[in-house]
């Protein structure tokens, strides 16, 4: 990215207890606590990149936080590690 873009800019509300943004990435409130989700995909090891049935799904749900920006940030961060650790065979989303 070439220049900052802000937190306001990414996140959309979506009612009062839930943020999204794109990448597969969702904060919501539940259970007295704010919880992160990222949704991803993975490429299976040795797997040819137009097979739909090698793309296994995962959702990853991070939490309690005390906070939404807490949950925002730590739900960013762990985005930007899946990218670092996978690479080319990790597709965020839900497409």
């Amino acid at each position: 990215m070439s220049r900052h873009v802000p937190r306001h800019d990414r996140w959309e509300p979506h009612g009062t207890t839930e943020f999204r943004a794109a990448g597969g990435l969702r904060v919501f409130f539940q259970r007295g606590a704010w919880w992160a989700e990222v949704s991803y995909r993975v490429l299976a090891e040795g797997a040819a990149t137009g097979d739909p049935a090698a793309w296994a799904p995962h959702v990853d749900e991070l939490g309690p936080f005390k906070r939404p920006r807490n949950a925002m940030v730590d739900a960013e961060r762990h985005a930007t590690y899946l990218q670092c650790h996978h690479a080319r065979r990790i597709t965020t989303g839900s497409e």
